[in-house]
C-alpha cells in the first residue's frame, strides 16, 4: 500500500516538519483544531521560526489563549516579528473577485508575507497555518478553496515555507470520501485524519475485521498493489480509501462500524 506515514502522532509530524510540508487537519471540533493549531505555532515559536496564523476571530483568540497558558508572550512575539495573524474571512474578502481566488490578490494577501517572513535572517524557517480554504468550502465554493490550496502549496515550494490547513469534516461520511474529503486529501502532502491515531486504527481494523474479515490472497495482493493517495497519510484512513475503491459494496458498512468504534469508551 503505498499511501502510509512514519509518525506516530500528529504531534510528531507538526513538531518538525520538512520544508514546504502542506499539512491538512481534518478535525470535527474546534477544541483539536485549537489543538493542534496552538502546537504548531509554539514549536514554531520554540525552534526559532517565523509563526502566521490566518483564522477566525474565534480560533485566533482560543489559539492565543492556549499559547498564554504553555508560557509564550504572543503579544511580544507580534512586536518582534515572530508572529503574525490575519483574519480569515477579511483575507477571503481581499482575495476573491466574482466568487473566484484571483492569484494576483492572493499572492498580494498571502505571498508577499510568506516571501519577507522566509527571508528574515533573524528566523530559522517559516511556518503558516490557515483556514481560508477551509471558510469557503463550508460557504459551498470547493472550487475556490481547491484552488486556493494549489496557489498555497506552490508557495511552501517556492519559498520552503510549512503550511498547515485545517477543514471541518466528517471523517465518517461516506460522500465525502468521493468528493471534497478525497480533493482536500490529494492536494496535500501529509494528511492528519484524526486526534488520536492509535483510536483510530483500532477502530478501523476491528470494522474491517467484521465486515470483510482476514485480508488476505487476492485482497492482500490488491491492497499492496493499490496505488492511493499520493499524500502521506496513517495507514488506517488510507484502508478505509482503499475499502471505498476496491469494495465499495462494504464501504458504508465498514465506515458505520468504524465510527460507532471510534466513539466508544475503552473497556
Amino acid at each position: 500500500m503505498q499511501s502510509n506515514t512514519r509518525h506516530a502522532s500528529w504531534r510528531e509530524l507538526l513538531a518538525a516538519p520538512a520544508p514546504a510540508s502542506h499539512i491538512v487537519q481534518i478535525y470535527d471540533s474546534d477544541d483539536f483544531l485549537v489543538a493542534g493549531v496552538s502546537f504548531f505555532a509554539a514549536e514554531g515559536l520554540r525552534r526559532g521560526e517565523v509563526v502566521l496564523l490566518t483564522g477566525t476571530r474565534a480560533h485566533l483568540l482560543e489559539v492565543h489563549r492556549e499559547l498564554a497558558s504553555q508560557g509564550f508572550d504572543a503579544d511580544a512575539a507580534i512586536q518582534e516579528g515572530q508572529l503574525a495573524v490575519s483574519d480569515a474571512e477579511e483575507t477571503i474578502d481581499a482575495i476573491l473577485s466574482d466568487g473566484a481566488v484571483n492569484p494576483e490578490r492572493f499572492h498580494a494577501a498571502a505571498g508577499e508575507a510568506l516571501a519577507k517572513a522566509s527571508c528574515d535572517a533573524r528566523f530559522s524557517g517559516a511556518r503558516w497555518w490557515g483556514e481560508i480554504s477551509n471558510l469557503l468550502q463550508l460557504q459551498g465554493n470547493p472550487r475556490a478553496a481547491l484552488f486556493a490550496e494549489q496557489l498555497g502549496d506552490a508557495l511552501a515550494k517556492k519559498h520552503g515555507v510549512t503550511i498547515l490547513c485545517s477543514y471541518l469534516f466528517d471523517r465518517f461520511d461516506p460522500q465525502a470520501y468521493s468528493g471534497m474529503l478525497r480533493d482536500v486529501c490529494g492536494v496535500h502532502s501529509h494528511v492528519i485524519p484524526a486526534e488520536d491515531y492509535v483510536r483510530h486504527r483500532l477502530a478501523v481494523n476491528r470494522a474491517i475485521a467484521e465486515v470483510i474479515g482476514e485480508i488476505k490472497g487476492p485482497l492482500l495482493q490488491s491492497l499492496l498493489s493499490w496505488r492511493g493517495l499520493s499524500c502521506d497519510l496513517p495507514s488506517s484512513q488510507a484502508l478505509l480509501f482503499w475499502v471505498r475503491d476496491t469494495l465499495p459494496e462494504h464501504f458504508q458498512d465498514v465506515l458505520s462500524r468504524a465510527k460507532a468504534y471510534q466513539f466508544q469508551e475503552p473497556a
